[in-house]
């Protein structure tokens, strides 16, 4: 029992020192003690947005849709986890639309490899299906 009486009381003297030892509200429309007396305002503070600020951005529209892949060639890039789906959907198109020219890459990683390379690669091709299997 001396030991609740215990707690209960640091507990109303801590809620008491809050109380007593908050700041005053401030009152709306009041000016702060240096505009009162005169004296040099408050500064103002400008902040830099952390996330920068963005340049204008090119809206870009996408390629047309081929009419037919017949004689056509597309390549199948496989990014980051493709082992598992990148070779069969490679050979499951190839199996199934023999007319149409395949080209697989395996591409490991975020981002070309080669940006010369690849660039070329994707002027020369009519159609590209990129996948990531996460």
């Amino acid at each position: 029992m001396k030991r609740l009486f215990e707690i209960a009381a640091m507990a109303l003297i801590a809620v008491w020192l809050t109380f007593a030892f908050a700041a005053p509200p401030q009152k709306a429309g009041k000016a702060s003690p240096a505009k009162q007396a005169g004296g040099a305002q408050e500064p103002v503070y400008q902040f830099l947005n952390p996330k920068g600020i963005p340049g204008p951005i090119k809206v870009q529209g996408l390629a047309p849709r081929l009419d037919t892949i017949k004689g056509k060639t597309i390549y199948v890039v496989a990014c980051e986890a493709g082992p598992q789906t990148g070779p069969y959907l490679y050979n499951y198109l190839k199996e199934h639309y023999p007319d149409t020219n395949w080209i697989h890459i395996q591409h490991n990683g975020m981002g070309p490899t080669d940006p010369k390379t690849e660039g070329e690669m994707l002027k020369k091709a009519d159609g590209l299906i990129g996948g990531q299997s996460w």
